[in-house]
């Protein structure tokens, strides 16, 4: 089993972009997929804010879940804005299972300044491939998000992301301590553009298994769910496992720290 994660350029036009990406990905993608996970705003130009012209979302939705179907893999879409009922701009991804039907949705508002808000609801799905977590921008850099999902079982995080070009070297750094303090897999795209630096990476406790740097293109690493199941086996000795890093939790002490400040 192999997790994909796709890093891509953006070009002068969501069209452009979209070819980009997709025609990659349908080549070098094999039948030992078990995951492919695009970034947020995985089609866009420079107008991150804007919907995608026409009716290219429907085209991207309908070759991406041809390939969820071709190679029998699970896809999170990456994310594109799109208009809400009441006005504004949502941020939605896609999680697509191997029969094209989607399994997971997690939904963002665009905010006034273009970025994606955060919100509460974080899905987990029981997959063939086993349990993910599925989630999108400013949601992965929170504490709370990943260990949420890591509680309810997420073997391996699918992150719809971006990286501050800025910032590379501590949120790389931040993907690996993520993995390790959950116990958990990470699999993170990102995009290559003005705001976003690549640093696309596929992580485990114990360290990266692929990374993309600044590189265009579609990374690959191998996926084993036992492996996380292995780590999280209660070890008392400490030698073996890395379980006390989800497990070893003290609730008792959340009352205290809720209710300071108040």
């Amino acid at each position: 089993m192999t997790v994909f994660v796709a890093q891509h350029a953006r070009r002068s036009d969501p069209e452009a972009t979209a070819a980009a990406v997709l025609d990659d990905l349908e080549s070098r993608v094999t039948g030992e997929a078990s995951f492919v996970v695009l970034p947020e705003n995985a089609f866009t130009s420079g107008a991150t804010s804007a919907p995608l012209p026409g009716d290219l979302a429907g085209r991207c939705l309908d070759r991406l879940t041809a390939l969820a179907r071709n190679r029998s893999a699970y896809v999170l879409t990456g994310s594109w804005p799109e208009e809400r009922p009441g006005g504004g701009l949502m941020q939605v991804a896609r999680l697509l299972g191997p029969d094209g039907a989607e399994c997971a949705r997690v939904e963002r508002p665009v905010l006034d300044d273009g970025t994606t808000g955060t919100g509460d609801d974080f899905p987990v799905v029981e997959t063939r491939h086993g349990t993910v977590g599925v989630l999108l921008g400013p949601d992965f850099w929170l504490v709370e998000p990943p260990r949420v999902q890591c509680l309810a079982g997420a073997e391996l995080l699918l992150v719809a992301g971006s990286l501050d070009g800025t910032r590379q070297a501590a949120q790389r750094s931040a993907v690996w301590g993520i993995a390790t303090l959950n116990t958990v897999a990470v699999a993170f795209a990102a995009a290559l553009s003005e705001h976003s630096g690549g640093g696309s990476a596929v992580a485990m406790p114990e360290g990266f298994l692929a990374e993309a740097g600044t590189a265009e293109g579609v990374i690959g690493a191998p996926w084993d769910p036992g492996k996380i199941r292995y780590l999280r086996a209660p070890d008392l000795r400490f030698q073996q496992t890395l379980w006390f890093g989800l497990w070893a939790r003290r609730t008792e002490l959340y009352t205290d720290l809720t209710a300071q400040g108040k």
